[in-house]
């Protein structure tokens, strides 16, 4: 019988709250189509994302245990390995973490992960529970570690490190080799979703689709926005997060965070979906106090797909993940594995 990975609970520091606050102040082709043809790792342990809430079923049930990396703790499922590595970047020197399959197929995907403000990458891998997705459907994960902690995603802001150190990062996970250089995929949790926005507008030469948790788009990004390509991206975003409000913070048009439908309406116009809005309500299963609804935009000539999953009473936290202090976290949904069934059917 499966076992259906969910519980693993977590609380957030309370700096995060401060430095969350702080950093608020083409087309894809589609080669998979629904994400669910990946093939398994060769582990010996196969599962499957359930194609409605994203929650991971297995053939047995999975192992994990708590180790060190070298720099901080990580949470690996048995079958997996977390390295942490360095990268010098314009006489910089940039930490990140490698979360791989002890046996791995040698032309995997790659899921870049974000981290938020004032955490680490091991706190990401942790948060999102991304181990045993890693271990059943043999993609890596790599969380890369922003400098002090803080991304410099804001383009009107000082610095703009990221996106070279990201790109360098790219270039130097396929000159080592054991990935697929056209499977490059990002997302990313509050600072690191508003990060996954701006490698979206600058670095969609690179990364094939991408995912946006707790985070909106910043109107000093949209006004610099012209990405090489448009690229696919899911969102998911809480009615009751007070850290990015769904209805925006500081104005809409101004040098704040647009709202959720504002966000939605900018990359709509920019991958040019001129068909239907869909809306399906998830099963509410949990009774947490949260309800989920899925909107597409359809018809899109540029950048395939664009979905928006809205967490009715959730707040500033990834769905089916870790616990925050700041709001209910929903169970309806697991983040990580939707996520992952809609960007793997892309490649650059």
């Amino acid at each position: 019988m499966g076992s259906v990975v969910r519980s693993f609970q977590f609380k957030w520091a309370a700096i995060l709250l401060i430095g969350v606050l702080a950093a608020c102040t083409g087309s894809s082709e589609p080669i998979i189509g629904d994400g669910t043809q990946t093939p398994p790792a060769p582990s010996g342990t196969t599962g499957s994302i359930d194609p409605v809430d994203g929650y991971l079923t297995t053939d047995a049930p999975i192992g994990s245990s708590t180790v060190s990396d070298g720099v901080g703790v990580i949470r690996v499922a048995d079958g997996t390995t977390a390295t942490s590595m360095n990268l010098d970047v314009n006489g910089v020197r940039r930490r990140y973490v490698v979360m791989r399959p002890t046996v791995s197929s040698g032309n995997a995907p790659v899921l870049i992960l974000l981290h938020p403000s004032l955490t680490a990458p091991e706190s990401m891998a942790n948060l999102t529970k991304v181990s045993e997705y890693v271990l059943t459907r043999g993609f890596w994960a790599v969380m890369p570690e922003a400098i002090g902690g803080s991304w410099q995603d804001d383009p009107s802001g000082l610095g703009d490190q990221d996106v070279p150190f990201i790109s360098a990062l790219i270039d130097k996970l396929v000159a080592d080799g054991g990935v697929d250089a056209s499977r490059f995929y990002a997302a990313g949790f509050s600072s690191g979703g508003f990060m996954a926005e701006r490698l979206a507008c600058d670095l969609s030469d690179k990364i094939a689709a991408f995912g946006v948790v707790s985070a909106a788009l910043r109107s000093s990004l949209a006004a610099v926005c012209f990405p090489a390509k448009q690229r696919a991206k899911v969102y998911f975003l809480g009615t009751a997060d007070l850290i990015v409000p769904y209805n925006g913070l500081l104005g809409q048009f101004d040098n704040g965070i647009r709202s959720a439908a504002s966000t939605i309406d900018f990359w709509t116009a920019q991958q040019q979906c001129n068909g239907d809005v869909r809306t399906t309500p998830i099963p509410d299963t949990e009774r947490d106090g949260t309800t989920a609804e899925l909107q597409e935009r359809t018809g899109c000539t540029a950048g395939t797909q664009l979905q928006l999953y809205t967490l009715t009473g959730g707040g500033h936290a990834w769905p089916g993940g870790e616990s925050t202090i700041f709001g209910v976290t929903s169970q309806d949904i697991a983040a990580t594995g939707l996520i992952w069934r809609f960007v793997n059917g892309y490649r650059r």
